[in-house]
Formats: structure tokens, C-alpha cells, sequence
């Protein structure tokens, strides 16, 4: 087929998809974007691809809207009251959920691990998990009144103490856990052992039984939990078991599904080289299918690297795996060493600027936004 019949072939596509000049152009747009990325595999045709799209996408969307303006209703008190008492609400008062682009009502926020690991051990004085069921302190968002990281996702400090085990439950709240001091200190996963080295990931998928144990006598052992229960708490779907398990007779896993080791990724990002992509740095997408609701990246930086700014209407967690540097949401940056946290609304820019050679797990809920078609993203052009 030549270049002619493909691109007449997209332009009669364009003409299906398209519904009408008065109609939704939704589905025209999405189809049409998904035809010219798949035709872009063809390298002899993309700059007329890329022509095209311009053409048929971008000028055509610019020339079809505008700005939301905001629309104003002449008040009337007697009116609106009745409609309050009778249980309604105006829908024409205030301006409802509709906006040009999504807001949000958390903060970009972080937290320190020096600070978090002082203060577990002091609550390790007074705080038995045998009655508090875990010993954890939460990153609370510094947004008023809020319990969570973010809306979708929430992370926390965690810590078992010498000798000490904390009793299995399970709950349909999908979590996983950054090992950050670990020396004998295991997970049991639905009835198996599984030792944790610093820098691995467990995995504690949806009604998954998961204990938390420590055979160091003398060392704690230290973890960042991140969960989903924002999520499934809104959605009101949150259930909850627990057992008792005969933890000192289990079997030993050595290659537990849920068992991501660092070993095995730190290996894999040392063969990768920096994509074109200036957004990230070496990035490795983790096999995790168990838990649905979140993705997760591990990713390296080299020493001085800045990545590009880019937003998206995913949720973001950073976790520094190792390294020193900074990011900067909007324009505040929250700079980071091993074991600290920042959290990234969505839809807010952000960037990464590595002082040493760093990693950095990412936690997303960019599942979610995919799933449901809501997921946008947009590259930051730089001013500078």
C-alpha cells in the first residue's frame, strides 16, 4: 500500500469517527489520536502524520472552543429557600463541579525520615501492636482536617521492634511496603515466611493474610506502607479479618510472587540506558498485576540530572530509595535523602533534580485514571 492509500485510508477514518459539527467530537478526537499513534510506527510517513494531526486534531480543537466562563443567577432568597426545605439544593448556586481543569484539595506535601524513625522509636516505649494492632505513625497531607497522603493513596512509617511479632490480618485495601532497616525481619504472606532485605518490596494485595515479624533480638525494622485505602474507604468497601498463625513453624518462601527484591532491580536499572524521554530518568515499570489500583516505577537518576516538568491527573508518591536531591511541585521543592516522601497531587507539575546518584520508587494511581478514561498528561515547556 503506498503513502497515499494510508493517509486517504486515516482521512476517511477521521470522516467515520467524526460525529457532527454540532454533536460530541469525543470519540472523533480519541479515535482519531489513537489511528495517527499507530500509524506513527511507520517512520517514512510520520512527519505527514504528524502534519496531519496538526491539521485534523490540534487547529480543529483550538477553533471549537473557549475558555468555561462562569455563569451568574440573579439571587432570590424566598425561592431558593423553599427549595433547601423541601431536601434539595439549587443546582445554578456556586459552580458545582464543572471546571475547565481538575482542582484539588490536597497539598503537595512531604515527610522526613530521620524525623519518623525518632518518633516510632519513642512510640515503641508505649505502643504494643498485640493492642494497637501496628505500630505506624501516618503521613497525614498537610491539607486541613485530612487523614490521608492523598486522595487515593496513603503512605506511613512502620516499625517492629526486637524479637517482637505482630498478629496476621488481611482486609480488601490493596498495600505494599519499601523495606528501609531490616536484618531478620519477615512478612508472612497467606501462611509463608518471607525474610525482607532493605530496598525490597512486599506486596499485600486485597485479602491477602499478611503477618509482620522481626528475629533480630536486638534491631528494629523499618518500612514505608502504601496502601489504597483512600480509595476503597470513599468507595465504602473496606473489610477486615484477623488471625492468629503459628508464625515459628511456617515455611520459608524464597520466591514469593509478592516479593520484589532490590537486588534484582538494582541490577536491571545498571544495564538501562537514560530514554529520549527527559521526563524520567532510567525507569523500570514493576510486574505488580496483584494490586490493580496502583502502579509502581523504580526509578534512577544521575548525579545532577533534572528531569522535564510534566503533569498528569494521576496521584504521584515518591519514595527515595537511595540518593539525595529535590522536587519541585509547582514552585515549592521539597528536597529528599534516603527514606523521605513527597507527595504530588494531580494535575500539578512537577520535576526531579538529583544532587547524587539516586532512586526513587514511584507509587501511582495512574491504573485508576486509565481504566476509567481520565488519565491526561502534559509536558512543561520550560521558560527558561
Amino acid at each position: 500500500m503506498t503513502s497515499d492509500h494510508l493517509l486517504s485510508l486515516i482521512r476517511s477514518r477521521i470522516l467515520y469517527f467524526q460525529i457532527s459539527k454540532n454533536g460530541s467530537s469525543f470519540n472523533y478526537k480519541s479515535n482519531l489520536i489513537m489511528i495517527i499513534k499507530y500509524f506513527l510506527l511507520l517512520p517514512h510517513l510520520k512527519e505527514n502524520l504528524l502534519e496531519l494531526y496538526k491539521e485534523e486534531f490540534l487547529e480543529d480543537d483550538m477553533s471549537k472552543t473557549k475558555a468555561a466562563e462562569a455563569l451568574l443567577v440573579a439571587s432570590d432568597d424566598e425561592r431558593d429557600k423553599k427549595i433547601y426545605q423541601a431536601g434539595f439544593i439549587p443546582g445554578w448556586i456556586g459552580e458545582g463541579g464543572l471546571k475547565p481543569e481538575p482542582i484539588h484539595e490536597f497539598n503537595a506535601c512531604s515527610w522526613n525520615w530521620d524525623k519518623g524513625k525518632e518518633l516510632l522509636e519513642a512510640a515503641a516505649r508505649s505502643i504494643d501492636p498485640r493492642v494497637a494492632e501496628r505500630r505506624n505513625i501516618r503521613m497525614a497531607n498537610t491539607a486541613n482536617e485530612k487523614r490521608t497522603s492523598l486522595n487515593t493513596i496513603h503512605t506511613s512509617y512502620q516499625m517492629v521492634a526486637p524479637g517482637e511479632f505482630a498478629r496476621a490480618h488481611r482486609h480488601t485495601i490493596n498495600a505494599g511496603r519499601l523495606i528501609l532497616e531490616s536484618s531478620g525481619a519477615f512478612t508472612t504472606l497467606d501462611g509463608e515466611k518471607v525474610y525482607m532485605e532493605p530496598n525490597d518490596i512486599i506486596l499485600t494485595p486485597n485479602w491477602v493474610w499478611h503477618g509482620l515479624g522481626n528475629d533480630n533480638e536486638v534491631s528494629g525494622a523499618f518500612w514505608i506502607d502504601f496502601l489504597d485505602d483512600p480509595l476503597v474507604s470513599s468507595l465504602k468497601t473496606i473489610f477486615f479479618e484477623v488471625r492468629d498463625e503459628d508464625y515459628e513453624t511456617m515455611e520459608t518462601n524464597h520466591n514469593s510472587p509478592y516479593h520484589i527484591k532490590w537486588r534484582d532491580l538494582d541490577k536491571k536499572l545498571g544495564t538501562l540506558a537514560p530514554g529520549v524521554d527527559e521526563s524520567y530518568g532510567c525507569r523500570i515499570k514493576l510486574d505488580t498485576p496483584s494490586i490493580p489500583s496502583m502502579d509502581l516505577f523504580m526509578e534512577r537518576l544521575d548525579n545532577k540530572m533534572k528531569t522535564r516538568a510534566i503533569k498528569s491527573t494521576a496521584n504521584h508518591i515518591f519514595v527515595c530509595v537511595e540518593g539525595s536531591g529535590s522536587t519541585q511541585v509547582e514552585d515549592v521543592s521539597f528536597s529528599w535523602e534516603r527514606g523521605d516522601v513527597v507527595a504530588v497531587p494531580s494535575w500539578k507539575s512537577f520535576f526531579h533534580h538529583a544532587s547524587s546518584k539516586s532512586s526513587l520508587l514511584e507509587i501511582t494511581d495512574q491504573p485508576l485514571m486509565e481504566m476509567l478514561g481520565w488519565y491526561r498528561s502534559s509536558k512543561i515547556i520550560s521558560e527558561g
